[in-house]
């Protein structure tokens, strides 16, 4: 074995470094991100949503004194529930479906247009759901979950409507 310092360096297989591009590759890096920022907010906007949707959107309280005995108690009912039950559900329903397809797209599962095109209509679909049972419930002893769901819901249009916007 040679103690040399040249013994594991060879200055005749050196590799040629090549000239850098002439022109400059496109950076797509700026719009990708972006997008993938907008995604996650649209992920976490609408797991509140659908987190939302469990907390009381309707609630009527009693307070009465008869006879002796003071009987006081509140009702309450969520979003899946009660008043307009069906849109609730709807828009539960879908919010969940979204947050698959977001998800999936978030990823890195090449969906395609056909992906795109679920999700954004998975996502109005969500907002059109909620705001009827909004709708519904706001003149029938509307709690805090509904106006909660309404700004949620209100931001979750924003967002994909700057998303879709920023595609075009």
């Amino acid at each position: 074995m040679d103690d040399s310092a040249n013994y594991w360096v060879r200055p005749e297989a050196r590799i040629p470094v090549g000239t850098p591009p002439s022109a400059p590759l496109p950076d797509f890096g700026g719009r990708i991100s972006e997008r993938k920022g907008r995604q996650i907010v649209l992920l976490v906007l609408l797991a509140l949503f659908l987190f939302d949707t469990f907390l009381p959107w309707q609630r009527a309280c009693v307070d009465l004194i008869a006879f002796g005995f003071h009987l006081a108690g509140c009702l309450s009912a969520n979003a899946w529930s009660d008043t307009a039950a069906q849109a609730g559900q709807a828009a539960g329903a879908l919010a969940m479906g979204t947050i698959v397809v977001v998800g999936l797209q978030l990823g890195g599962v090449g969906l395609g247009e056909g992906g795109r095109l679920v999700a954004r209509v998975g996502l109005y679909g969500t907002v059109a759901a909620g705001s009827l049972k909004w709708l519904l419930v706001i003149g029938k002893l509307a709690s805090f979950g509904a106006w909660f769901g309404l700004l949620l819901l209100l931001a979750i249009a924003v967002v994909e409507s700057i998303d879709w916007l920023a595609i075009r």
